[in-house]
Formats: structure tokens, C-alpha cells, sequence
């Protein structure tokens, strides 16, 4: 069922008229009006009891006035609407303090979500009311984010969504029963302060303010902190909902003093350090957790390179490396698993793009050879271009390293991604030498890889137009190994590709000492051939020894399949 189209229907008329419900509104928003001036202006003195229950009655009404309209409608009709916010978010400050104050953290999660979550119905439900008031509220212009900011409801909200940690699960048994008094069961319920709850700080996040005052306050590692920890599976909507505001923030808020907080802190460092210590963590789980981390590397490092270097000196690079390595030997199944391996790897394929300064390629020119027209390629497109030589050196050391057929087509897909992404790209990783270290491994790996490391070779030379000496030399190295004879023959169909695209390769590969190769694989291939017919000469005799009456009677039949078989050496 749709809990939100559930809620809608317990709470909005679908039967009134267009005209008359915009006549409804037009009286409710003049009541409101007449309410919160008796607010705010009272005939007599209020106490703090009362001020609260007048506050709650206007709720529901400003729910029902706004909850359809666009959110520039409560500054254009409601002009005290600065005001208005000021006070709910005042109030809801003081509800979660008083019901956080002195508790356990297992106590103050189940006051604050017993207090949040809609009880028989929506108007006799305060903190509901209360959380949908600010829902709204937080759906408008920066002016009314800048109150609910200085009213600590940002950093109120995060410690609550921490606390949310530790709320106990629903006793299987009532989890899915209906109160007679309510329509919502204790697990609708929760669900739906989730959705609610998380949707107030994502609106909030969406802003620089928020972001700044959780850094201030020091509630802003709260959320790294609650992102890379362990917590039990009943609760586990809790951390998705921390990593959704986090990245929210990341996209939105990352200005030069939250980064410099967040390097303060240490919070990159702390992320790691959790997701290495936490046994309990599936692959599934910290995988969604790195989703969150490479956000705030990936945003950051459009202000600053402080976060990347974070990164690299707790060395998170050399985890991620082991990370992939230890799915490798644990054999991940599942269709979720691999999709979640295949994400990271191109994730980490993205992130060679991140970086505060750009790369350039810086070969001299003394190449030996030259091809007609070549121009070395400097960074085109933007966000496009290697910044991030590191991560590069996951995926390359990876790919050495793993005995996994699907993760090595994965790494060299996200390798050849990397280079077709900006002509300088290969250049710029020139002296990573990393094909070269590949061919020294290729023939160890499947067909399907093989085949993509030399259509990568011969993008170098189609694409590029560059002559890679380096490259052909570990070639000639490579057949001249000769430890498997289809990878072999895939090589020398890939350089007689090349060949055929330029006649310099002639020259080419007589200076790379490729000839002398071609010298060795012709002699290995007539002893092959020579073998080949010593073979079938011994196993036609022996054929003749066990059947000599067939050979005297009809010689002629073997000595023609004899001459059949030679005629098919290749």
C-alpha cells in the first residue's frame, strides 16, 4: 500500500469542489491570520502551556492552507509567515530537549519517535503536526531556511536522526496490528516518520545555511559518523537516511569553512577507519557507505584538494584496493552483490576525474617515430580529464592482482572508459605504464579480456594517432613467451591490424625488435607443423597395426584419408 496516498486520503476531502475548496482555504488562511495575531499579540498574558496549545491548534490549519499550494505562497499570503516560523521551530527545539534531557539514548529515541509519529489521526498528533509544519516550512525561500537554521533545527534533527540509531524493533507480534482508534499500524507509523523525517533535513541540506550551523555546532560528524557505523537491521532505514542528507549536503553545501571542518574533524579518516573495523559490515553495506564518502570527495574537491588528500593519507586507496581483492576471494554471489562490485569499480573509475588542479600531459618530444598529423592532446573536456592519478592506481593494480574474470572485464572496461572519456587521458597516465604491466599478465586471463586489451592497444594507434613504443615492445616480449597460443594469435592479428594502418609500423617494429619475434614465431610454428605430421604419421601406424587386414584390403582408402589429413595442416 502507499503509506503517503494512505495519509493523504485519512486527512483531504477528494469530493469538494474546486471553487469551494479554494473558498475553504481563502477562510482558513484569514483564521490563521486572526490566530497567530491573538499569538503573538494576546489580550492578556499567556503562560508558556498555553502559548504551546494555541501554537498546535494553528497547525493543522496551516497544514490544510498550504499543504497544496507552492511554497512562495506562505511569504506572498501569509506575511507573517517569518514569525510563524520562528516559533514552530522554537517549539520543536524545546519538545525534543525536554524529551532528550536525562535520558538514555535507547530511553530519548523512543520518547522522541513515540512524540513524531502520527498517532489515532493527524490533528491529534502535536509532534506530527509539528513535523509536517516544518516540512512545509522547509519546502521554502532561503529567508525562512535562515530562521529554522538559526533556531538549531538542523543540528536538533541530526542528533535525533543519531539517537534513531538505537531505537528498539517492533515486537514482531504488533508490528503489522491495527489499533482500532488509529488506521496506521506501529510499522506504517514508523515508516512514515522516516519518510517525513528524512524529507525536513534533505530540504534543509538543500542549503548552504544548514549545512554551516551543523559544522558550527559540531553535529556535522554526527552524520559520518552514523553513515560507516554498525547498527541492527531493524534500523538500518536510519543509516540510508543519513547517507541521503549527507550526500544532499554534499551537493549543495560544501563551502570552504564545512570543508575545512569536515578536514578538521577528521571525518574522511573516521569513515574508513569504521568501515575497516566493523565486522559485522556486509560487502552490500560498505559499499553504500564508500557511495556516500566518494560524494563529498567528488563535490569537494571543486573547492579544495583537502579532502582527496585526506583520503590518500589514511590511506583509503590501499582499502579500497584490499576491499575489492577480499570480494574477489569470498566468491560475492547474487545478482545485488556484483551489481554493487561492478557500481564501486565505476565509481572509482569517476573518481579519477576529481581533482582541485588539473593535470597535464608533459612528454617531451623525442619519440623515434611519428605519426603524420599527431598533436599531443591537452585536457578538453571539462570534468572529463584525469585529476586523480591514485585512483587510476586502484584500478590498475586491481586488474594485476585478481584472478576474477567478471572484475578484470569490469576494471578493463572502466580503464577503456577512462581513456575514451578525454583524449589526454592516456597521455596523462603515460607513465603509469599500464598496459604494458598488462600484457606481462594477459595470457593468464579469459578471452573476453584479452580481446579488450588489444582493442585498447589499437585505440592508441587508430584514435590517438601516437606510435606506443612501450606497448609494442611488451608485445614482442609477450609472444616471445608464447605461454598461450590464442592469446598469441590475438596479438599478432592486433599488430598486423596496425600494420595495415600505417606503413611507419614497418620501421616500427623492425626497431622494437619485433621482426626478430616474427623470426622466432615462424621457426616455433614450422616445428609445430613438423610435429604435427610426425604425430599423425606414428598414429596412422599404429592404426595399421591394429587393423592389417583393412590396410592390405583397401590400402588405397588410407593412403587418400593420409593425404586429406596433410592437406588440412594449417
Amino acid at each position: 500500500m502507499n503509506l503517503m496516498r494512505k495519509l493523504r486520503g485519512s486527512s483531504a476531502s477528494t469530493s469538494a469542489e474546486p471553487e469551494a475548496a479554494s473558498s475553504h482555504i481563502q477562510l482558513g488562511l484569514m483564521h490563521l491570520k486572526k490566530l497567530f495575531a491573538e499569538y503573538t499579540h494576546p489580550p492578556q498574558p499567556l503562560t508558556d502551556a498555553e502559548k504551546d496549545d494555541k501554537l498546535y491548534n494553528m497547525l493543522p490549519l496551516f497544514c490544510k492552507v498550504f499543504g497544496a499550494s507552492p511554497s512562495t505562497e506562505m511569504n506572498e499570503k501569509f506575511w507573517d509567515i517569518l514569525s510563524f516560523c520562528q516559533q514552530v521551530s522554537k517549539l520543536m527545539v524545546s519538545e525534543i530537549r525536554k524529551r532528550a534531557s536525562n535520558q538514555s539514548t535507547e530511553a530519548a529515541s523512543c520518547a522522541i519517535a513515540k512524540f513524531l509519529e502520527i498517532e489515532n489521526s493527524e490533528e491529534s498528533s502535536n509532534g506530527w503536526m509539528l513535523l509536517s509544519t516544518l516540512n512545509l516550512l522547509a519546502a521554502g525561500d532561503q529567508s525562512l531556511i535562515q530562521v529554522m537554521t538559526t533556531a538549531a533545527i538542523p543540528s536538533t534533527l541530526v542528533k535525533c536522526l543519531y539517537l534513531f540509531f538505537d531505537l528498539p524493533e517492533i515486537p514482531e507480534s504488533e508490528a503489522d496490528v491495527h489499533d482500532d482508534a488509529s488506521e496506521f499500524t506501529p510499522r506504517e507509523r514508523r515508516i512514515l516518520l522516516q519518510k517525513i523525517f528524512v524529507q525536513v533535513l534533505v530540504r534543509l541540506c538543500s542549503h548552504p545555511f544548514p549545512c554551516e550551523e551543523l559544522a558550527r555546532k559540531d553535529d556535522l560528524s554526527l552524520l559520518f559518523s552514523a553513515i560507516t557505523s554498525w547498527c541492527a537491521p531493524h534500523n538500518m532505514m536510519w543509516r540510508k537516511s543519513a547517507a541521503e542528507v549527507l550526500m544532499t549536503l554534499s551537493r549543495h553545501g560544501l563551502t570552504q569553512s564545512v570543508v575545512q571542518y569536515i578536514h578538521n574533524k577528521g571525518c574522511v579518516g573516521l569513515c574508513i577507519e569504521n568501515m575497516q573495523k566493523i565486522p559485522e559490515l556486509t560487502p552490500l553495506e560498505v559499499v553504500e557507505m564508500f557511495v556516500a564518502v566518494f560524494c563529498f570527495l567528488k563535490d569537494s574537491s571543486d573547492v579544495s584538494q583537502l579532502l582527496l588528500d585526506d583520503f590518500r593519507s589514511c590511506q583509503g586507496y590501499l582499502f579500497l584496493s584490499e576491499f575489492l581483492l577480499k570480494l574477489e576471494e569470498e566468491r560475492v554471489s547474487g545478482t545485488e552483490a556484483k551489481a554493487a562490485l561492478r557500481n564501486l569499480v565505476l565509481m572509482i573509475s569517476s573518481l579519477c576525474a576529481c581533482g582541485f588542479s588539473e593535470l597535464r600531459p608533459t612528454r617531451a618530444n623525442t619519440e623515434l617515430f611519428q605519426l603524420q598529423g599527431f598533436v599531443l592532446p591537452q585536457p578538453s573536456t571539462p570534468g572529463q580529464a584525469v585529476r586523480n592519478v591514485q585512483a587510476f592506481q586502484v584500478l590498475q593494480s586491481v586488474f594485476l592482482k585478481s584472478n576474477s574474470p567478471a572484475l578484470c572485464c569490469t576494471i578493463l572496461d572502466a580503464i577503456s572508459s577512462v581513456y575514451h572519456a578525454d583524449n589526454a587521458n592516456y597521455f596523462i597516465l603515460e607513465n603509469q605504464n599500464t598496459l604494458s604491466q598488462f600484457s606481462e599478465r594477459i595470457h593468464t586471463k579469459n578471452a573476453e579480456i584479452q580481446e579488450k586489451f588489444f582493442e585498447l592497444l589499437e585505440f592508441i594507434v587508430f584514435q590517438l594517432n601516437f606510435v606506443p613504443c612501450k606497448e609494442l615492445i611488451s608485445l614482442s616480449l609477450l609472444l616471445k613467451a608464447n605461454r598461450s597460443r590464442s592469446c598469441s594469435i590475438l596479438c599478432i592479428k592486433t599488430l598486423l591490424n596496425i600494420l595495415k594502418h600505417n606503413a611507419i609500423f614497418k620501421d616500427v617494429y623492425r626497431e622494437v625488435g619485433m621482426l626478430e619475434v616474427f623470426v622466432t614465431c615462424l621457426t616455433r610454428y614450422a616445428v609445430y607443423l613438423k610435429d604435427k605430421q610426425i604425430l599423425e604419421e606414428e598414429l596412422e601406424e599404429k592404426e595399421n597395426r591394429k587393423n592389417p587386414i583393412e590396410a592390405q584390403v583397401n590400402p588405397q582408402k588410407l593412403q587418400k584419408g593420409k593425404s586429406v589429413n596433410r592437406d588440412r595442416i594449417p
